[in-house]
């Protein structure tokens, strides 16, 4: 009776996470990225989900670097390797398909199991995440963004500049909450109490006067992604 249980309980489980899951992504936008170490600049293509509910990306460079810790000895399945990754805001879920020739690889992880945890101590901070809007707007891609200042409250020397398109309403502060705490407790074993960032869509991170990524181009065309073992795009 017991194995019989425990194999109706296997069934069921299976059967559920076999389930297809269809998620909308509402903008697609280009960035380009300065990548320090190869010297670089990088294009990375990430999908927006307008609620802050999902956030998509395909990155070809991501996709070669995961790819050659894999297939060390095969550099030939690196060529036409593809990478997709959701963040699921709500449950601070990393959802990660592989593809490599025939190889593919699908991942659902907990965005904590990835990020190393604080060392446990009684030293760390409490902090508050502050954004203050400057008087400042600039045009990225044919639209005008505003500009925000945006540091931790226990270290206002630490100031990076966000420029955010807010004619399109992305809901930021779900988009990002979880993450940041994690984020946050792992580099510094602070706790981060809470942080308020304006609704928009991102046009343009940058730090110390050097830009870290830069949108040039927005696309409001929708994409249906559906998640089973793959993720298959329907515009």
């Amino acid at each position: 009776m017991k194995k019989t249980l425990t194999v109706l309980a296997l069934f069921f489980l299976l059967f559920s996470y076999a389930q297809e899951k269809t998620i909308t992504i509402d903008y697609t936008v280009k960035y380009l990225s300065q990548n320090k170490r190869k010297g670089t600049t990088d294009t990375i293509t990430v999908g927006f989900e307008k609620n802050g509910k999902y956030i998509w990306t395909n990155s070809k460079a991501l996709a070669k670097d995961l790819g050659k810790s894999m297939f060390r000895k095969k550099p030939e399945l690196l060529e036409n390797s593809d990478l997709a990754i959701i963040y699921d805001s709500k449950n601070a879920m990393l959802l990660m398909c592989f593809e490599s020739g025939e190889n593919e690889f699908f991942m659902n992880v907990e965005l904590s199991a990835i990020i190393p945890g604080p060392i446990p101590n009684d030293d760390g901070e409490e902090f508050e995440l502050i954004s203050e809007k400057t008087e400042e707007t600039i045009t990225i891609a044919n639209r005008e963004a505003t500009l925000y200042d945006v540091y931790p409250s226990h270290k206002n020397s630490e100031t990076i500049s966000v420029a955010l398109d807010e004619r399109i309403k992305i809901n930021n502060n779900l988009l990002f909450k979880k993450f940041f705490e994690i984020m946050f407790a792992a580099d510094d074993n602070a706790k981060l109490l809470g942080f308020n960032i304006p609704d928009g869509l991102l046009m343009k991170v940058g730090s110390d006067e050097k830009t870290l990524i830069e949108a040039y181009t927005v696309d409001s065309t929708k994409k249906e992604i559906t998640i089973n073992y793959s993720f298959k795009i329907k515009e």
